[in-house]
């Protein structure tokens, strides 16, 4: 076992208790985006209504986010999540009512309930990560941080193990009861996060100002552009996969599952990473990610597809455990639940904004080319970071 699993070993069980939250709420996420994303071929859905699918279930992020970091910053965590966990929970149980009722998800059921679980479901993830620097000291921050990477790469992996063999086997209605049961145990473990707003351990800078520093907002810039360019995969790759690739719901399933697995493997390299320049890092990675799915819209074999998805998955796998990082430690403890919120209203917003501009424009151009453009774009996000000095030297 390598030093940094070995460490995370060792972490108190309420971080695991939290990763585990992190893990189950991602996963129903990622889980109800797939499998929308893959129903809408069947169901007739055209680029425009899809586009206002993927901007229903995550507009309404950025309106609510800093609301609800706001609300951890002064509730605690336990209480605000936990309103989170069981709205969005009674919201897919309403959506497969919808749907049972008429044989079908109708769209409009679809966007009510992807609207409603987009307003809650930035408390979740704004809260585990303003308790994991109240759950540890400063020394162990780097290790937990790993858990809670881990947690944030995993759902790419079980979402893409389990979407296909639940819309094969339940059907598009009833495979919502999957993500909505994943909730539950979600519930269960939400009383193990910070009550109250307690202060945290020394894990961050010296009470000071509440306004975020420049290299935070710079921080969060680059990730909101790298999402924002990065979105088109999740609405273009279902097309991709039929027409290009030949393939299936299974084929789908696979290469998002080999993103997942290469994000997992990379994620040990984090803790070191995290300690270098994290700008620069993360500058470099988004950089790298772009050349490396560039060559996508000429490969036409699954299996080629899917080792390119393993490959960028490994480069994506240490990119949120160094930004959360990075943001712990450069931000104020006392607004960290503001500024996390900041990070996911905007990076959950991105990246259906991008998704709903590729589902546009693959109705007059072929999906291989979005993806490609979507690819260099990225990687031309990763250079322009890169030429800001304050973020590229920031430590």
């Amino acid at each position: 076992m390598s030093a940094a699993p070995a460490a995370a070993a060792r972490l108190p069980a309420s971080v695991w208790a939290a990763g585990s939250l992190n893990f189950l709420a991602g996963a129903a996420d990622n889980i109800v985006l797939l499998l929308v994303l893959w129903a809408a071929g069947p169901r007739g859905w055209t680029g425009s209504e899809t586009a206002l699918v993927v901007l229903a279930l995550r507009l309404p992020t950025l309106l609510t986010a800093s609301v609800a970091g706001r609300a951890i910053d002064r509730w605690g965590a336990r209480r605000v999540a936990g309103a989170d966990l069981a709205v969005r929970c009674v919201a897919l149980l309403l959506l497969i009512c919808a749907g049972a009722a008429t044989g079908a998800l109708p769209l409009p059921a679809v966007v009510a309930a992807g609207a409603l679980c987009g307003a809650t479901s930035p408390a979740s993830y704004a809260a585990v990560r303003w308790a994991t620097p109240r759950l540890v000291g400063r020394g162990r921050l780097g290790q937990a941080n790993i858990v809670i990477g881990l947690s944030d790469q995993l759902p790419l992996l079980a979402a893409g193990v389990l979407v296909g063999p639940s819309f094969e086997l339940l059907g598009p209605v009833y495979a919502v009861a999957v993500p909505a049961a994943l909730l539950l145990p979600a519930l269960a473990v939400v009383r193990r996060l910070p009550a109250a707003a307690t202060a945290p351990s020394p894990a961050g800078p010296p009470h000071g100002p509440r306004r975020p520093p420049r290299r935070v907002l710079a921080l969060i810039a680059l990730s909101t552009a790298y999402y924002l360019l990065y979105g088109p995969f999740e609405t273009v790759t279902p097309a991709y996969v039929r027409d290009r690739l030949g393939g299936d719901a299974g084929t789908y399933g696979l290469i998002w599952s080999a993103f997942g697995l290469g994000a997992i493997l990379s994620l040990a390299a984090a803790a070191r990473l995290a300690r270098r320049r994290p700008g620069r890092v993360n500058a470099i990675g988004a950089a790298l990610w772009g050349a490396t799915m560039l060559p996508l819209p000429i490969i036409g074999d699954a299996g080629t597809a899917a080792a390119l998805f393993l490959l960028s998955g490994a480069i994506w796998g240490p990119y949120t455990t160094i930004e959360t990082s990075a943001l712990q430690r450069w931000t104020d403890p006392s607004a960290h639940g503001a500024v996390f919120g900041l990070q996911r209203g905007l990076l959950a917003t991105a990246a259906p904004l991008g998704a709903a501009g590729g589902a546009l424009l693959a109705q007059v151009v072929s999906p291989p080319l979005v993806l490609g453009a979507s690819a260099a774009a990225c990687g031309v996000a990763g250079l322009a970071a890169l030429a800001d000095r304050g973020l590229r030297n920031a430590a």
